[in-house]
């Protein structure tokens, strides 16, 4: 029986899930884990010692490289979504939560995570609970969008560098 039969016979759905691009490749996806998680750490470890890692505009240079090359080798859209998720999560939780466990919060200090001007909290808590908020609202905004643009743009670039080589 051949892959079109088999995805013929199979409802939209199925084919949607079986579909690389997708669910993307296990190794593939392994190593885009892992790539988001040592990114963090690298930076977790940063900012506990003082670098300015914590959250600015520079991370959404690696983010969007991240789903390029996400999309080149095949990782798969809903990892990809994910582990950016992952780094705009952090973005808005990592700082309070360290400003939390130390003791260290002020209302204006580097533990506080990104948010609109004038508006701020009053305890180090409600500064994590904010945090953790935006993360899941705004985080996975962040990913789509980056998440999108940037795998999409790796695949771009993946077909026509194969449609390239198959011409020589």
């Amino acid at each position: 029986m051949s892959r079109a039969v088999d995805l013929a016979a199979m409802g939209r759905f199925e084919a949607l899930l079986v579909s690389p691009h997708v669910v993307g490749k296990p190794p593939q996806r392994t190593l885009l884990a892992l790539t988001a998680v040592g990114l963090l750490a690298l930076a977790s470890g940063g900012f506990a010692v003082g670098l300015n890692a914590g959250p600015s505009l520079w991370w959404v240079p690696p983010t969007l490289g991240i789903a390029v090359v996400a999309g080149l080798v095949g990782a798969g859209l809903v990892p990809t979504v994910g582990s950016l998720w992952l780094i705009g999560l952090w973005w808005f939780v990592f700082p309070p939560l360290v400003g939390y466990l130390t003791g260290n919060w002020a209302e204006t200090t580097r533990y506080n995570h990104p948010r609109m001007t004038g508006y701020g909290y009053t305890s180090a808590r409600a500064e994590l609970l904010g945090g953790i908020e935006y993360g899941v609202r705004f985080g996975l905004l962040f990913a789509v969008g980056c998440g999108l643009v940037g795998y999409a743009v790796g695949v771009a670039v993946g077909r026509i560098a194969e449609r390239a080589s198959a011409s020589e």
